[in-house]
């Protein structure tokens, strides 16, 4: 069901699985796989520019949720060379450096804010907005601040028809022997603008 995305990833790292159940479970804004190497992002827009704005610190930022309709913090498993984000295929992807060298690995916590995802895709108009703060922090449970979009709620929520039908694309595929994840289509989304913002001081 996670169509419209964008990513951030380890090297080799494997993606989430993307289910209709977990997925119904989840969030509404983004997925993460087992070892915390690789997450999914849901966005509005089906493909093209995405205005995303890393903010990376040295320590827990005061949580605003304001002027925001999502908000949900996770933790991811990078070194301080950071991950990769953009395409879920290709090789069109950007880097985001964390505090640290690349031999270091550590748990982060990332703190995902959208807003704009259940506006009508148009070139000409605003963009959707994303804000990805991060900080390194130890492994937590996920924490959803804020969950107000129509996008999200259609995750969790699915429509009963649709809901049946994913369930048998699953288990035709399941039957079929093929790969977790193959009834589900996969539509790249990149981010446009991915403003780097670090904090000053001592790392």
């Amino acid at each position: 069901m996670l169509y419209h995305q964008y990513v951030l990833l380890d090297t080799d790292a494997e993606a989430p699985d993307e289910d209709i159940d977990s997925t119904r479970a989840g969030n509404g804004l983004v997925t993460v796989n087992t070892e915390g190497t690789y997450a999914s992002v849901k966005t509005g827009i089906p493909h093209g520019d995405l205005e995303v704005t890393f903010d990376v610190q040295n320590s827990e930022p005061a949580l605003n949720t304001d002027g925001w309709d999502e908000v949900v913090d996770i933790s991811l498993y990078f070194s301080g060379q950071g991950p990769m984000a953009g395409e879920p295929v290709g090789d069109d992807l950007i880097d985001v450096p964390l505090h640290g060298g690349e031999n270091n690995y550590r748990w982060w916590r990332f703190r995902f804010h959208a807003r704009g995802r259940d506006t009508d895709f148009d070139p000409a108009g605003p963009l959707e907005e994303h804000l990805v703060q991060v900080w390194p922090a130890p492994r937590a449970p996920e924490a959803r601040h804020k969950l107000t979009d129509q996008t999200g709620h259609r995750s969790r929520n699915p429509d009963p028809d649709y809901y049946a039908q994913a369930k048998a694309a699953e288990a035709a595929a399941d039957a079929a022997g093929l790969p977790d994840g193959t009834a589900h289509a996969s539509t790249p989304v990149m981010p446009r603008s991915a403003h780097l913002e670090e904090a000053r001081g001592d790392e």
